[in-house]
């Protein structure tokens, strides 16, 4: 191995404990920030608008595949383990959320292109939010429908809220995050790596 060789080395393990850093960070600012509005709010639309903009953020400053996928991991397993009363959907529609975007990104293109296009990211971000929904609203419309009794006009109602606002939400976050951070530069090492 010659010289050139380890420096390049050195920079790509630098950029994957940056990355994961980064994974970890935005991770615990989704969970933290989900917790304090659903608290306060007591409904959870505004974690929509927050993925939509911690998952864009995400993307945007690690420039690596399968990004948005781990930020999902580690929050919905946080949600699935540490929520007094845990969801029943919460691990399944955060995972599937972020594997929706990432695929968003890399069917058709380069990831690393794709991750700096802002039609790109509103797109999957819509399509991530969309995908979170229907996951959730499955899981709750079994459950409610089963347990709870619940009518076809009431849940389609929820359908519909849901998914609309999902969508909208989640493509306002990405597009505030987009518009914030496109103009801050990657580092040079996540420039090598992509």
């Amino acid at each position: 191995m010659n010289l050139q060789d380890l420096a390049l080395q050195s920079q790509l393990t630098v950029s994957s404990s940056r990355s994961i850093a980064i994974i970890g960070l935005f991770s615990a600012l989704y969970i933290v920030t989900s917790g304090l509005t659903s608290f306060v709010t007591q409904v959870g639309y505004p974690e929509h608008f927050l993925r939509g903009i911690l998952m864009t953020a995400v993307i945007l400053r690690t420039g690596r595949k399968w990004s948005a996928t781990m930020m999902g991991v580690v929050s919905g397993l946080v949600f699935f383990l540490v929520v007094p009363a845990p969801a029943p959907y919460l691990l399944v529609s955060t995972i599937f959320s972020g594997v929706v975007f990432d695929l968003a990104l890399i069917i058709g293109s380069k990831y690393a292109e794709a991750s700096k296009s802002l039609t790109r990211l509103l797109v999957g971000a819509g399509l991530s939010g969309l995908g979170e929904s229907v996951v959730a609203l499955t899981i709750l419309t079994v459950f409610a429908s089963g347990y709870l009794g619940a009518t076809f006009n009431a849940l389609a109602i929820a359908w519909s809220a849901d998914v609309v606002l999902n969508i909208v939400l989640s493509v306002v976050g990405a597009f505030l995050a987009f518009r914030y951070l496109s103009r801050r530069p990657l580092s040079k090492q996540n420039e090598l790596t992509n």
